[in-house]
């Protein structure tokens, strides 16, 4: 397939140059996710230790405060009995207050030994805690300076790709709209690969199949538009090795 445009493929083939940088650097962007994950997998790991101690200290103090007040009101209840054990009049009422008081008692009893046990508990997990929260500022402190070094390269990366496509997007500008469509709808469609250039052996550089004499010219004369009647992609003249990358970043990334 063949569109007359002059050099305009050389044109497109550096914009593909250009949509190539784009891609690599915001797949550079995305490989920092990975890398601060590893960073701050240690701490994140003990910050989860500390989450999960945190949440048994509080579980326990809720258990002692209920003992507490089923203690305290066993407590009163001791009381109460005490005060009806004086005004008991016969020996049977006698009995029966003396039973009750004896198994409230045993319960206030096994209540509050199992408040001093819970505070033993608590008493061991607060220790264990701080332990925790120690290790883990410390690791915090470990990766910080590895993990700032990571985010200050990605934003680097991120102003990288907007420099990019703004260089992009006024390059693609001077391009007539039939060609850019036609390249946007190759680049598109799935294609790493929408503008290749002719082997010096007249070979099309995607798909490597030859291409017809009469086209070989046409393409070393940068004549007109052509497409590999193969792979249908656009087809440049074979390019010189100092003409490898694209000219308006070469412009950019030179020294001021």
């Amino acid at each position: 397939m063949t569109l007359d445009n002059g050099p305009i493929s050389s044109r497109l083939l550096e914009l593909q140059t250009m949509d190539k940088r784009i891609r690599e650097t915001r797949d550079r962007i995305e490989s920092y996710d990975p890398l601060l994950e590893e960073v701050e997998a240690p701490a994140v790991r003990l910050a989860e230790d500390v989450g999960v101690t945190e949440k048994r200290v509080r579980d326990l103090r809720l258990e002692e405060r209920r003992l507490r007040l089923a203690a305290e009101e066993k407590q009163a209840r001791v009381h109460r009995l005490e005060d009806r054990l004086n005004l008991v009049r016969t020996v049977r009422e006698e009995a029966a207050v003396q039973a009750e008081l004896g198994l409230v008692r045993r319960a206030l009893d096994q209540e509050e030994q199992e408040v001093v046990n819970l505070l033993d508990q608590i008493s061991r997990f607060e220790e264990r805690l701080e332990d925790q929260q120690s290790e883990m500022e410390e690791a915090r402190s470990a990766v910080g300076p590895r993990r700032d070094e990571l985010l200050a390269e990605r934003e680097l990366a991120r102003a990288e790709v907007n420099s990019l496509k703004a260089r992009r997007e006024e390059f693609a500008a001077a391009i007539d709209p039939r060609y850019l469509r036609a390249y946007d709808h190759l680049a598109q469609g799935g294609r790493r690969v929408a503008v290749t250039a002719m082997t010096e052996d007249g070979a099309c550089g995607a798909c490597f199949s030859v291409i017809p004499l009469q086209l070989q010219n046409e393409v070393r004369t940068r004549a007109p538009l052509i497409r590999c009647e193969a792979c249908g992609v656009i087809v440049t003249s074979p390019v010189a090795p100092a003409e490898s990358e694209s000219p308006s970043l070469r412009r950019a990334d030179a020294p001021a």
